[in-house]
């Protein structure tokens, strides 16, 4: 992997993670498209580190876009009688944290038991094209979601597991974990800001695991200085552009044009499942010298949106479309004025 592929591979997670338009296919097309035109493949451990490592850059815009809030949570989490407001106050802030984990216990059996399926599902453009075309079915919905009043207090414990069950999906490729959480959030009834804010903390503990589980696999041998530099780039840039994404997708749901996207994942949809159509002889064709011989290959897949146990949060998901001006004080509610 070069300097150049790492930065559009960091450009592609931060813009795609949390908007929900799928960051593992988007990924994995991106990753296809450079294999494919420079002849050049990279081992399946070594493509999942980079996605971790990538994952750990957006995990930083959501905690910088959070930043208050995470301030607040912690004050009124390590001293109850600190000066926050009632959503930041203890019992309110674990509350929420158990919501996010129950959230969370869903992609558990993903890991466990389908994790073999989820991995065949990488090697084909046709699964990515499926996947983008079940993105945009469900984004068509929420042209009817409206979202209702619920707020982390009116939040139950089945409502997070719900939402949970939805984002056991995102691992496959072209499906959206933002898409599919945001819309199931708004279907039980949560206000827009609480969807989106849902969903993105649902991405925190599913990057956590994650990274934690790849590093305990790399070897060390294998981090030269070159190396390090392009994951800290990387994750850098991913981070930065995922903090942009995050305030667009606000916007996107506020507004109610989520639904924008499907146009977009319709069209690249139909064009993965032609693409795979097209005989593997002429497709190695058009691509370099180097790549004439490559006839079986293999792309493990990576976990959302999804390093490790989840890919992300789709982190939570670009910027969501969801969100009320009304919400303002509802907890983790990112600030507007950026």
């Amino acid at each position: 992997m070069d300097w150049i592929e790492s930065i559009v591979l960091g450009v592609v997670q931060g813009l795609t993670e949390f908007l929900p338009i799928s960051s593992d296919g988007h990924l994995t097309i991106t990753q296809l498209g450079f294999e494919h035109f420079t002849g050049k493949k990279s081992s399946a451990a070594d493509k999942i580190f980079f996605d971790v490592m990538l994952h750990v850059g957006t995990l930083m815009a959501i905690i910088l876009s959070y930043r208050n809030q995470v301030i607040s949570g912690a004050k009124g989490l390590l001293d109850d009688l600190a000066d926050v407001s009632p959503p930041f106050k203890r019992p309110s802030v674990i509350r929420t944290g158990i919501l996010a984990v129950i959230a969370t216990l869903p992609l558990i059996p993903d890991k466990l038991f389908f994790m073999k399926f989820i991995e065949k599902t990488f090697d084909s453009w046709t699964y990515a094209g499926i996947g983008f075309l079940i993105t945009a079915a469900i984004l068509l919905l929420n042209i009817r979601l409206k979202g209702g009043e619920k707020g982390p207090s009116e939040t139950t414990w089945l409502d997070a597991l719900l939402v949970g069950i939805a984002q056991m999906f995102a691992p496959l490729p072209g499906v959206s974990r933002s898409g599919l959480t945001i819309s199931a959030a708004l279907a039980l009834g949560f206000s827009k800001t609480w969807a989106v804010n849902f969903s993105l903390m649902m991405a925190v503990p599913a990057i956590v695991g994650a990274t934690v589980f790849e590093l305990r696999k790399v070897d060390p041998a294998s981090l030269t200085g070159e190396r390090v530099a392009q994951i800290f780039v990387s994750a850098t840039v991913a981070g930065i552009i995922g903090y942009m994404a995050i305030v667009w997708l606000l916007r996107l749901v506020r507004s109610g044009r989520l639904w924008y996207f499907s146009v977009y994942l319709v069209i690249l949809g139909i064009s993965m499942i032609a693409v795979d159509q097209i005989p593997k002889k002429e497709r190695t064709d058009v691509g370099q010298p180097q790549a004439l011989d490559r006839t079986d290959r293999q792309f493990l897949a990576r976990s959302g949106d999804r390093p490790g146990l989840v890919r992300s949060f789709d982190p939570l998901a670009g910027s969501v479309s969801a969100g009320e001006g009304s919400d303002r004080s509802t907890a983790l509610a990112p600030i507007e004025k950026r």
